[in-house]
């Protein structure tokens, strides 16, 4: 009966960023319990891979290409979730953008940029998919944090700002949508994709370092972030208005980026 609550049969879930790494991930297991899944990403082949992969394990989805900080694009992505499923009941913002620099090497545009794709993208999707999870009488919206946006992090100034604007656009958007939909946040540490593989080959003995750092000595899998996106999707979560912090057990960064003291 219990496992029961966590099945999305039924219902349609967009998932934004989910051509790899953390959205794809997120967007697998929601389809593995029943949703059908919109997943969009500004390349194709990516976000194509990632439904094609849900339909040939026996699920449902749709692939789109598109801009999240194009409102345009946003507003094709509701509408034809709309007319191709009748309505939206889970929305998961995961698109992000990371600027590196030192803060004096830092332009306003790096701040900008960063910001709208953490947390613009986020409100416009989210305004947009609410008045037809209205229609459906509750849903569920999850924001995709990072631990950035709470220790902050050397080299990592716009990122960090942006994932602290995210979390508080989670709470008063949760004060707003109360209560028929809930507004939660996820904040992440380290999890395997492509993209820290990447990094890790950049820096040779980065992810030893960031294991030791690291409470649980481990890096963290994306479909165990995804069963945690899964529950907070449930039409029965209690949780509304809350930052889930999900990174090994950190206090503190786990990993630095070789910028120099001024």
């Amino acid at each position: 009966m219990a496992l029961e609550q966590f099945r999305l049969d039924d219902q349609v879930a967009i998932v934004t960023g989910a051509g790899r790494g953390v959205g794809e991930g997120i967007a697998k297991v929601l389809a593995e319990a029943g949703a059908t899944v919109v997943g969009t990403a500004r390349t194709s082949s990516e976000v194509n891979e990632t439904i094609e992969a849900i339909q040939d394990a026996g699920g449902k989805g749709l692939a789109i290409t598109a801009d999240a900080l194009v409102r345009e694009d946003s507003e094709r992505v509701v509408r034809t979730a709309v007319d191709e499923f009748g309505r939206i009941d889970i929305l998961i913002n995961n698109v992000g953008f990371a600027t590196y620099g030192s803060f004096l090497d830092l332009t306003d545009d790096n701040l900008r940029l960063t910001f709208d794709y953490c947390v613009t993208s986020a409100f416009i999707m989210s305004q947009l998919v609410v008045p037809h999870m209205l229609k459906v009488g509750r849903g569920s919206i999850v924001n995709i944090s990072s631990g950035a946006g709470r220790f902050g992090i050397r080299g990592l100034l716009p990122y960090c700002v942006a994932k602290g604007g995210l979390e508080a656009l989670t709470r008063a958007m949760a004060q707003e949508l109360a209560p028929k939909i809930r507004v939660n946040a996820i904040a992440l540490g380290a999890f395997m994709t492509t993209g820290l593989q990447s990094s890790f080959d950049l820096m040779p003995g980065s992810e030893e370092q960031l294991k030791a750092r690291t409470p649980l000595h481990r890096v963290g899998d994306v479909e165990d972030l995804g069963r945690l996106a899964l529950y907070l999707s449930t039409r029965d979560c209690y949780a509304t208005n809350s930052v889930f912090v999900v990174d090994g057990g950190l206090q503190g960064p786990n990993s630095e980026l070789p910028i120099p003291d001024l």
